[in-house]
């Protein structure tokens, strides 16, 4: 894992030097840089497979007239140097990255659907005078670049595009989405004038002319079979998954909260790995889930490591924090992963974790409840309710920042529903503000921020369109973020094996009901590892890694959430005057029953106080 970096249209090894200094985090080993008289390319390395000198990046062909530079692994490296060198290619080091070079040689801009792995690479032709950018299919890796028709600046993390010392602005168009769903969504970001390049695409650049491709997307092909298949098959899949990842040159440990998808992973690469395997978990003062995971450990016999995260700890580290994220990220869960890692540096320089179960096997409760909505409301029923909402606003704007009751929950869902397709109605369950919370409280012009959002083409059924939808926005922008400044921020290579490529198609071959079974989530994934957990685990309810940030906020760390808020200049930009006086008193009262909000609003706050106010 690694940073890479890069300026198409300017010789200026300098400059590299300096955005290479600000993402040296993700790459402390080494650092390698190329320029010619088109090209500025950098490569920031940690190092995990071919430690050796061949395996420096960037990189390039026998003629030189190729370069790379890689943000990931290419997990079916193996495979594809033996096809490659069967073809009459040489290779020069046994680092998986050089299978990139060989393979767009021999394949051109089709080797991309080639890979299995996670990546962000940038590949310049010198022949053609041609940059490609890709990102991997599901988004693990992050990609962002800054156009402005003459020069291309892009890197794994924006803050190394702010060295190049083009106007830093808020971009106050991406505002309404964060407070909707804490993150930006689509492929903006809060910085005006950088983009994301989207999972699953390519952005190709020559002649002073950017054009992106999507490469590849979510199919839903249901296979009619038994129960049985659908497991037998998984276990397959999860099984060779799960090993590919733990092929490295540097040791690797796992996270394990205690659910069952981190479990489960602990379960099947505990069976690949040689000696000792170390486990990680982190829990709270006032909450944790610390038994459940101590219970795995002891049942698969992990070399098991443990901490507790206080309010202390993450008042000491905030600006830290918000620094590494590059953009806000509403949910602090953020801070279990970033010390998370921060523990199992001291270990391993690789680790396994669980994300992508919930959003392939259908693990959220939201799922259960949207879809008995879309089976309960049939076209009948819909169209008297919307009659009745045109001429009856029977949902009333519930507008406090400090109080949602279980009837509004109820009813906002409902209004949500009504008018929308399933994807919209999916996008808008996973908010933390409503559109009218949020014309309530600020003075933003009021958009339709869903128009951001990415949608899936070839989906067909209801699970399976908001599946789809949580697989292209919230985990790509939301939570797989989380876990790659966190881990990245101490140099740690995090691998997903649940969200492997094959096992994503695959994902989308199974029929809902299988799914979601006897009102059990995750049904299938759950009968393919049963045997490998104790069965608390298995059956125990779904936790989310969460965060006592309401606790936290009764202590120092309350006063320091209190007084960024009132004194904040962004905040007091964007919300309304009377409505910024209101929470500062209610804030200043404790009350704060719904901290997730107030936690929102503090960390698009302390974001701007850090790449704005102190520049960073």
């Amino acid at each position: 894992m690694c940073g890479i970096c890069g300026i198409l249209g300017r010789e200026d090894k300098n400059l590299i030097e300096k955005m290479l200094s600000t993402i040296r985090h993700r790459g402390p080993d080494d650092k390698g840089i190329f320029v010619d008289e088109n090209i500025s390319l950098g490569h920031a390395r940690l190092s995990i497979i071919d430690l050796s000198e061949k395996g420096r990046q960037p990189m390039s062909n026998e003629k030189g007239d190729i370069w790379l530079s890689v943000n990931g692994e290419i997990y079916n490296h193996k495979e594809l140097r033996e096809t490659l060198a069967g073809k009459g290619h040489i290779f020069h080091s046994n680092s998986d990255s050089e299978v990139i070079i060989h393979a767009y040689e021999e394949y051109g801009l089709e080797c991309i659907g080639r890979l299995r792995g996670m990546f962000a690479f940038a590949l310049y032709d010198i022949s053609k005078k041609q940059l490609l950018l890709a990102r991997d299919p599901i988004g693990k890796k992050p990609l962002y670049y800054w156009y402005d028709g003459d020069l291309l600046i892009f890197a794994s993390e924006i803050k190394a595009i702010l060295e190049v010392g083009i106007q830093k602005e808020v971009n106050y168009d991406a505002l309404w989405g964060y407070l909707a769903y804490q993150y930006s969504l689509g492929d903006t970001t809060l910085f005006k004038g950088i983009l994301k390049v989207p999972p699953g695409s390519m952005l190709i650049a020559a002649n002073k002319k950017i054009e992106l491709i999507q490469y590849w997307s979510i199919k839903e092909n249901i296979i009619q079979a038994d129960e049985h298949y659908f497991i037998k098959k998984l276990q397959a899949l999860l099984n060779e998954s799960t090993k590919l990842r733990m092929i490295a040159d540097v040791p690797v440990g796992a996270f394990l909260s205690g659910g069952l998808d981190s479990s489960a992973i602990v379960a099947l690469a505990k069976k690949f790995s040689n000696g000792d395997f170390h486990t990680f978990s982190v829990g709270f003062e006032t909450y944790s889930e610390l038994e459940y995971a101590a219970m795995v450990s002891q049942h698969l016999d992990t070399c098991h490591h443990e901490m507790i995260i206080t309010d202390t700890m993450v008042l000491h580290d905030l600006n830290k924090i918000a620094w590494h994220y590059d953009e806000p990220l509403g949910d602090a869960a953020v801070i279990n992963n970033y010390f998370l890692s921060k523990e199992a540096k001291k270990e391993v320089k690789v680790v396994l974790a669980g994300e992508g179960g919930d959003e392939l096997f259908a693990g959220y409760s939201n799922y259960q409840k949207n879809m008995k909505m879309v089976n309960m409301f049939t076209p009948r029923i819909f169209r008297i309710l919307e009659i009745f909402a045109k001429y009856a606003p029977i949902i009333p704007a519930s507008n406090s920042l400090f109080h949602v009751s279980k009837p509004y929950v109820i009813l906002e869902r409902l209004k949500y529903f009504m008018g929308n397709s399933v994807e919209t109605f999916q996008q808008n369950t996973t908010r933390e503000f409503s559109d009218d919370q949020i014309s309530y409280l600020t003075n933003l012009p009021r958009n339709n921020v869903n128009d951001k959002a990415r949608y899936p083409q070839g989906v067909n059924t209801p699970l399976g369109k908001m599946l789809a939808m949580d697989c292209m926005n919230l985990l790509p922008d939301k939570f797989l973020m989380k876990a790659d400044k966190g881990t990245m921020a101490n140099a740690i290579e995090e691998r997903l094996p649940l969200l492997d490529r094959d096992i994503i198609d695959f994902a989308f071959t199974i029929p809902p009901e299988i799914k979601i079974k006897k009102d059990s989530v995750k049904y299938i994934l759950k009968q393919s590892v049963k045997d490998l957990l104790p069965k608390e685990i298995i059956n125990r309810p779904k936790k989310g890694f969460g965060t006592p940030i309401g606790p936290w906020m009764e202590n120092e760390l309350g006063e320091v959430v209190r007084q960024t808020i009132s004194e904040g200049f962004l905040l007091n930009q964007i919300f309304k005057p009377e409505r910024k006086r209101e929470i500062e008193h209610k804030l200043r009262s404790g009350i704060h029953t719904v901290p997730s909000r107030i936690w929102t609003l503090f960390a698009l706050e302390l974001w701007y106080d850090v790449y704005f106010k102190n520049n960073g």
